[in-house]
């Protein structure tokens, strides 16, 4: 269950974090995604790939108005979502409040991925080429290594981590996966950069590779940490 702050405990209060004008740069980002859309839609071809197979090779199409707004609309839909997530009440065994600055930079994180996406799509589309796949990679790259140093900052939440059963259950099964966890992500990332400029055949496969490794440590680690602390008599601590 949520528990109110204790006074003194330095703990946030249930409101805190609830500035909306602390959110101008989260506004900035989809303000970017509305105009540069708005910018670019007249001059997109009749047919704009938004979709690549393993080799490159374009499976997916859409209109131009499709390309253009679909992802703004997606990326606003979301930020709003995720927003009435974090401000609302969490109900978790395990929860307790994370620090709004946290949540902030977690929400600007998620935008600026979308928005780089969508820039890689419309510009492409305006040249008349296909995606680097290797921008895309650099891209994601990036995001991995940044929120790889936000995970071990994160407490159990309603839409982001590693949110299974063991973590969600106990607070220190949650800290210690998300500080391994992101240190996977971040070495991911790292590798993901420099592989960038390589011009790989099946990139695609690389970019799962580094997306899914960390990721499915992180979930092998939870559990066999929980299944060590039962093992050991121990019992799932509940939230400090």
């Amino acid at each position: 269950m949520a528990h109110d702050p204790v006074p003194g405990s330095g703990e946030p209060r249930p409101d805190e974090g609830r500035d909306i004008l602390r959110e101008w740069p989260a506004w900035l980002i989809l303000a970017a995604l509305w105009v540069g859309s708005l910018l670019a839609e007249p001059h997109l071809p009749a047919r704009v790939p938004i979709h690549w197979g393993f080799h490159g090779e374009v499976n997916g199409w859409n209109t131009p108005w499709e390309a253009a707004w679909q992802l703004p609309a997606l990326a606003t839909g979301m930020y709003g979502f995720i927003l009435l997530l974090d401000w609302g009440g969490l109900d978790f065994r395990a929860a307790r409040r994370m620090a709004p600055g946290t949540r902030r930079q977690m929400r600007l994180l998620v935008l600026a991925l979308m928005a780089g996406v969508q820039a890689v799509i419309l510009g492409s589309a305006l040249r008349g080429s296909t995606p680097g796949d290797g921008l895309l990679l650099a891209i994601l790259s990036l995001f991995m290594v940044l929120l790889g140093n936000l995970m071990p900052r994160l407490e159990p939440n309603a839409w982001i981590g590693i949110r299974i059963p063991p973590t969600l259950e106990n607070r220190e099964i949650w800290k210690r996966t998300h500080r391994m966890t992101g240190r996977w992500l971040v070495l991911a990332g790292l590798l993901g950069l420099p592989l960038s400029l390589v011009p790989w055949t099946s990139l695609h496969v690389v970019l799962l590779a580094l997306i899914l490794v960390p990721l499915g440590a992180g979930i092998c680690y939870a559990y066999a940490l929980r299944h060590r602390m039962a093992a050991g008599g121990i019992l799932p601590p509940e939230a400090r």
